[in-house]
């Protein structure tokens, strides 16, 4: 939910909430099975901090930051570009496994996973349009690209939207 708290002539001030909750699966990584809340809030027209918190012992919480920008292309079109990251708070809350250890055919050692032990820190860009149609409706498309390597994600995400305002 998005809650307008003032509106001045040169900027507004906004607070954004979203809230998860525990209906996915882990074990079919659906979902992490933990509550999760995150609050933004727009302290500039395009300058967004944050905080996500995460219960449960296996995710950390993170600091959210975005900036970016809008520009108004044509009276019926605008292009926003944004800078999105969440940054891990405290050291790693997952627990990797050990390595295991093979005595037959013959001695080895094997990293029971590839999961790297660094932070979980991630920077993405986003790029997208804003079309105005005649009829009242918004056409709004975006993409999402990573900018670092970090956590399981997409190499792109495509999003679609209709709006219409009452």
């Amino acid at each position: 939910m998005k809650f307008a708290l003032a509106e001045y002539e040169s900027a507004q001030l906004a607070m954004l909430g979203e809230a998860c909750f525990a209906t996915g699966s882990k074990e079919n990584f659906l979902g992490s099975g933990d509550f999760a809340f995150r609050g933004l809030g727009d302290f500039s027209p395009h300058a967004n901090v944050g905080y996500l918190y995460r219960a449960g012992d296996q995710q950390n919480d993170a600091v959210l930051a975005t900036a970016g920008f809008d520009q108004v292309i044509a009276s019926w079109a605008t292009l926003a570009v944004d800078l999105i990251s969440r940054f891990q708070t405290g050291d790693r809350s997952l627990d990797l496994p050990d390595p295991v250890l093979v005595e037959e055919p013959f001695l080895r050692l094997i990293d029971a996973t590839t999961i790297p032990d660094t932070r979980d820190d991630i920077i993405d860009g986003s790029i997208g349009f804003k079309f105005a149609t005649p009829s009242g409706f918004t056409l709004i498309v975006n993409s999402i690209w990573p900018l670092n390597r970090g956590g399981v994600r997409s190499n792109v995400v495509l999003t679609a939207g209709l709006e219409y305002n009452l």
